[in-house]
């Protein structure tokens, strides 16, 4: 499901009046929903705050956004434009639509909606937040930078934005500058696992692969249920020659998620490691069975049946590399021509 990053506000009506109360509190209703991922449930929500009170902008603006997360793109649009043609000066509604805009490709329109936004809102720090997201998506680092840094300029303590301006330092290459926005990140928020894994990736690209592993440890502590960062530390224990482990994270990541090749690949190339070959190709041939994108998974199965010296099965695995385009390197085929004529 595409997740939305919205940023919006309640617009809360006059106490005095039953009426407007109601709206307000549907509207509320929705909210919590969207934020809770119930895209369905908040549709209902706004769509009854509209029906009280059908000039509340608010209301259809936070709705086009549901509309978007449950994938029904001509109601978002219609929603979002509708916010718009009733308050053409909420900020809020050039905001959310341009999140539309974005999720639907097109940057341009939802860069001018941003613009707008900011001029009407000059200091709120999600529009630029937003704004740094689509230029990060088009690859114009330095004014995603500048972005974040205006969002951060704004409220010191707003972590979106250092995350986010960490991951665009990252891609620029300054490392340093993006672990450093990182640590102030946990330092506001340490209790988001989310926050350690992109450190931890910062880490890697540094060579520093065991920071790296205690920013995976404790994200997995903090979200023992999130498959890439079992599939991430695994492979930095394999670096590390700590294949046992290796294995383990990446048995878990299976458990989490039974389909996804590239921990069965490397949990097979691990088994391959350590000698392991029968191993080795029960998970290297539900590689092929289950992406067959990963080619490399046949040259692997040639070199597991060599190892078990089944010639004439890893002869059919490296022709099958072969028709695939995959290199097959000359030392293992002449170790497998010596091993047959034997």
């Amino acid at each position: 499901m595409m997740r939305i990053f919205f940023f919006t506000g309640f617009m809360f009506l006059s106490a005095l009046s039953a009426y407007a109360q109601t709206a307000g509190e549907y509207n509320n209703q929705g909210l919590a929903a969207l934020r809770c991922g119930h895209a369905s449930a908040a549709i209902v929500a706004f769509t009854k705050a509209i029906a009280i009170d059908h000039h509340n902008a608010q209301s259809y603006t936070d709705r086009a956004l549901a509309f978007a997360e449950s994938g029904r793109w001509t109601d978002a649009v219609s929603d979002a434009d509708h916010a718009i043609k009733l308050a053409p000066r909420l900020a809020v509604a050039y905001n959310n639509r341009a999140t539309i805009e974005a999720a639907e490709g097109k940057a341009p329109d939802a860069l001018a909606d941003l613009a707008m936004a900011i001029e009407l809102a000059p200091r709120d720090t999600g529009c630029y937040n937003n704004r740094g997201i689509i230029y990060y998506k088009l690859g114009n680092f330095p004014a995603a930078i500048s972005d974040y840094t205006k969002a951060i300029g704004i409220d010191p303590g707003y972590v979106p934005a250092y995350a986010n301006r960490g991951k665009a330092y990252a891609k620029e290459g300054d490392l340093t500058a993006a672990l450093t926005d990182y640590n102030k990140a946990i330092e506001i928020k340490p209790g988001d696992a989310f926050l350690y894994r992109n450190r931890g990736l910062i880490y890697i690209k540094s060579g520093d692969l065991t920071a790296a592993r205690t920013d995976f440890s404790k994200a997995i502590g903090m979200d023992p249920k999130n498959t890439a960062a079992y599939f991430i530390r695994g492979t930095i224990y394999y670096k590390q020659g700590d294949f046992t482990a290796a294995v383990a994270d990446f048995s878990q990541a299976i458990s989490l998620d039974p389909v996804d090749a590239k921990s069965y690949m490397n949990r097979g190339l691990t088994f391959l490691r350590i000698n392991m070959p029968r191993q080795a190709i029960a998970d290297l041939v539900k590689v092929t069975q289950l992406d067959q994108r990963f080619t490399r998974a046949y040259y692997n199965l040639a070199v597991a049946y060599y190892k078990l010296k089944q010639y004439d099965k890893a002869w059919e695995y490296v022709h099958k590399a072969q028709r695939l385009g995959v290199t097959v390197k000359p030392a293992f085929m002449e170790a497998l021509k010596s091993a047959a004529r034997k």
